[in-house]
């Protein structure tokens, strides 16, 4: 075909009225799923029937210009934004915004979802031509196709969301976006304004896995829409309800066999009788009234086809979680697609300081295995706490101080090290200190922490600083700070650590709010009897403002405390210790070093020799804001030595204060 005749297909192609074939029978009729994918073949609706009405609600002759959808995993919602995007492209032809997170999501969908799509489609591989074929205007962020283009752009770089005018927009996994661009807006608002010139002819698809309570962009789209439920037949009755997750019944101890429990008759299900009998006539029911032309689903990993997400899988993850905030916050999100509530506003300090228990500072109970310490600098002094690790991510506040001194001088730095290297004894007898230090390098004492954290490198410390976008894991990956005069990173020099300052707050936060109604011993964080009212003010002193979608103090707080959590949650996390991926070997390996089995406070041995400290390994070079796994190393642990008795009027063993309990 010569260049006037491929002109001239392609004009008439653009003005080619738009094909009236819904998108789920475009799907069925044209997509074929790669030779790589699970269910590799021509595409199914029935496989995934409840993907056929959102399709419905995206396809040229619907009212809706607005489609949300709220989702869990395992359910076929990405496939879904791809069909979106190839029945643009092939029936209905018009420009296209793709918007992911950041441009690298956005090239590596492009890689691994949409190109496989193209190359096993017959109707796109016609319209977008191969990207190594000369003139083929294919690229990594950009589609050329007859009537309109394909572009690919981060939410986190507001040029590309001000680009041309488009007629389709997929807004993929907005949670993860950025709040705001550049006191620009948000990248929703950004997009969605390019689509303004089409009026009902446009259509946004939004989806995503929700997150927090006021601040999901998921969430709060679903709530402006008609906020439908998925109806599925009861087996037995065939009474129709949305699948809710407190309908779901299983013996004790026995997770495999989950079954569902209907509204109506009382009669338990299996998996496969509600998904074979009951997806028969299955439909979407509206249960709000919704802004005019606004469609939105909620759709939980409960639906996933047979063999996708098991309810006993489902059921097993959940009894894993249900006792830990973390790993629960993450069930309700990515599995039920619900939004978590973050509680930071509900603490009360006078209630969490009724949770200090009988252990004094600077003692160290029983259970309590690894020690890490925090540093944070202010201007005139320096703060530190020390926090103590064991299993099951149970925490203590070991000691919390101030040294007072101006951080410009040496002599506070040394006082440092002396409290930093000062050993403690814990019930068994067994001496031990610190493994990892955390000093804040945010303020304006940079030069100083990068100075101390060079010198004492070798012992585990390091030089943190909080990121500004949210989202980010508690450590990521270390930044070299020192430089040679041409430019290039000296090896072994200082590293700065970018800590997720949000992610760490949270954290802190949920397992507070969980330990309401503990006993001691069931609690994450566990407090000394030495900590005064203030430390609890402090702890206290933020709240999440969902407006802002961040934390924010509290006018005349204090809140040194909390940012001491979390650099200590980083100097858990750090690669030379990796607490947060410690299994229950590891932790017992350790556990048979610091509390060995026939010692306690009064049968320990006599102190061997001095033996030269153990040497921390230094972290591996890197680079980026994954997240690096590395082998923990084992404690630095001193010999057991014989403890001094105690005095008579020391609390230590006394009948309330039993801390060796």
């Amino acid at each position: 075909m010569g260049a006037v005749d491929e002109f001239i297909r392609a004009v008439n192609e653009a003005i080619r009225p738009d094909s009236r074939i819904p998108i789920a029978e475009w799907a069925e009729k044209y997509r074929v799923l790669p030779p790589d994918t699970p269910e590799p073949g021509p595409w199914r609706n029935s496989r995934t029937p409840y993907l056929v009405g959102i399709m419905d609600a995206l396809s040229p002759d619907s009212p809706y210009r607005e489609i949300y959808l709220k989702k869990g995993h395992q359910l076929g919602g990405s496939a879904l934004g791809e069909n979106f995007i190839g029945h643009a492209i092939t029936s209905a032809a018009g420009n296209i915004l793709a918007v992911f997170a950041t441009i690298d999501d956005g090239e590596k969908w492009n890689l691994s979802r949409f190109e496989p799509m193209r190359e096993s489609t017959d109707e796109l591989r016609k319209r977008i031509r191969d990207k190594e074929v000369k003139g083929s205007d294919n690229t990594q962020r950009r589609k050329k196709f007859p009537g309109g283009f394909l572009q690919i752009i981060g939410a986190n770089r507001p040029g590309g969301l001000k680009s041309s005018t488009m007629r389709y927009v997929l807004l993929e996994e907005m949670d993860e976006y950025a709040g705001d661009i550049g006191n620009q807006g948000s990248p929703e608002t950004l997009a969605k304004k390019r689509t303004s010139n089409f009026g009902r002819k446009a259509r946004i698809f939004g989806n995503s896995t929700p997150t927090i309570v006021g601040t999901s962009p998921i969430d709060r789209n679903y709530l402006r829409g008609d906020q439908q439920k998925y109806m599925v037949a009861c087996p037995c009755c065939g009474e129709r309800q949305f699948f809710q997750w407190g309908q779901m019944k299983w013996p004790a101890g026995e997770p495999e066999k989950a079954r569902y429990l209907c509204e109506r008759c009382d009669v338990l299900s299996t998996e496969a009788e509600w998904k074979t009998r009951g997806y028969v006539g299955a439909y979407w029911q509206p249960t709000a009234k919704g802004e005019p032309g606004v469609a939105s689903f909620h759709l939980p990993s409960i639906y996933a086809p047979l063999g996708w997400r098991p309810w006993a899988e489902m059921a097993a993850d959940f009894v894993a979680a249900k006792d830990d905030p973390v790993a629960l916050k993450a069930f309700v999100n990515n599995e039920l697609a619900e939004c978590w509530e973050d509680l930071s506003g509900q603490l009360k300090s006078a209630e969490i300081a009724k949770r200090r228990e009988g252990y004094p500072l600077r003692t160290i109970p029983k259970g309590c295995l690894v020690l890490v310490m925090s540093v944070d600098v202010q201007g005139n002094r320096l703060e530190y706490q020390i926090l103590g690790f064991g299993r099951g991510k149970k925490h203590w506040v070991i000691d919390y101080g101030i040294i007072d001194g101006d951080p410009a001088k040496d002599d506070v730095w040394t006082r440092l090290t002396a409290l930093r290297e000062r050993p403690m004894v814990n019930s068994f007898g067994v001496s031990m200190r610190v493994q990892t230090c955390a000093i804040d390098s945010g303020g304006h004492h940079t030069h100083e922490v990068y100075q101390y954290a060079r010198l004492h490198r070798h012992v585990g410390v390091f030089a943190v600083k909080g990121a500004s976008t949210a989202g980010k894991p508690v450590i990521g990956r270390p930044v070299s700070m020192d430089v040679n005069h041409r430019g290039r990173t000296i090896k072994g020099g200082v590293q700065l650590w970018h800590v997720g300052t949000d992610t760490a707050k949270s954290l802190l936060f949920n397992y507070i709010a969980s330990d309401e109604e503990s006993v001691p011993n069931d609690r994450f964080i566990r407090f000394a009897a030495g900590l005064a009212d203030d430390y609890f003010e402090q702890l206290t002193a933020e709240v999440y403002d969902a407006d802002k979608a961040q934390y924010r103090k509290l006018p005349g707080r204090r809140n040194e405390v909390i940012d001491l959590f979390v650099y200590g949650f980083a100097a858990a996390y750090h690669p030379l210790l990796r607490l947060d991926t410690m299994r229950d070997s590891d932790w017992a390996q350790i556990e048979s070093v610091v509390e060995p089995v026939n010692g306690d406070l009064f049968t320990a041995p006599l102190a061997a020799p001095a033996q030269p400290e153990d040497v921390v390994a230094e972290p591996e070079e890197a680079k980026g804001e994954v997240n690096v796994v590395a082998e923990p190393p084992p404690p630095r642990i001193e010999q057991p030595v014989q403890p001094e008795p105690p005095q008579e009027t020391s609390s230590w063993l006394s009948g309330t204060d039993n801390w060796l309990d």
